[in-house]
């Protein structure tokens, strides 16, 4: 395996394998939205979430059910990285954000795409992680990306694990934190 050509190959490749294998039917958009209410709810209760039980009701939005392609959101999409926008906040005041487009035609509903983004402290050596699932078509299928984590650069991407977003809200909620003594020091 050698040149340009067989990477891009390969990216197609694994681009299949993560798609094939990643979880993302759920029942519907709705319940979709009650699992991840209930994620939230259990990790403010669990002291791991600063943000209030209502805030996390106020965050948490979903589009009118009457349309084929359902948007559930929490906080506000924040790609300039503004500490004033809508967020969820953790106890070490990471923040974070997410949006999930939900496909309800489908039976059972079907997962096109989200992002989930994670802002550390100052003194955290990444200053963020985005994973994202890019709605088809978008120019990073092409590139055998559409599935991919931006590690603390939004011009830098590597192929994505194959994770829902339940498993990725679970892994902001209770994972991503510096451990006491880092390896690096």
């Amino acid at each position: 395996m050698d040149g340009k050509s067989n990477w891009e190959t390969l990216c197609e490749k694994i681009q299949e394998r993560t798609l094939d294998s990643a979880p993302l039917t759920v029942k519907n958009a709705k319940v979709l939205r009650s699992q991840i209410l209930k994620c939230l709810t259990e990790a403010y209760n669990q002291n791991y979430l600063k943000t209030k039980i209502y805030k996390i009701h106020e965050l948490l939005k979903i589009t009118p059910q009457s349309k084929e392609i359902i948007e559930i959101t929490g906080g506000e999409r924040n790609f300039k990285r503004r500490k004033e926008l809508a967020h969820f906040e953790r106890l070490d005041s990471a923040c974070f954000d997410f949006a999930i487009m939900v496909n309800q035609k489908s039976k059972p509903a079907q997962i096109i795409g989200f992002n989930f983004e994670i802002r550390f402290l100052e003194d955290n050596p990444i200053k963020f992680l985005r994973f994202d699932l890019n709605l088809p078509e978008h120019n990073n299928e092409v590139k055998g990306k559409r599935f991919h984590i931006h590690p603390g650069c939004d011009d830098f991407m590597i192929h994505s694990p194959p994770m829902s977003p339940l498993e990725i809200l679970h892994l902001f909620l209770y994972d991503l934190y510096l451990p006491k003594y880092p390896r690096s020091s």
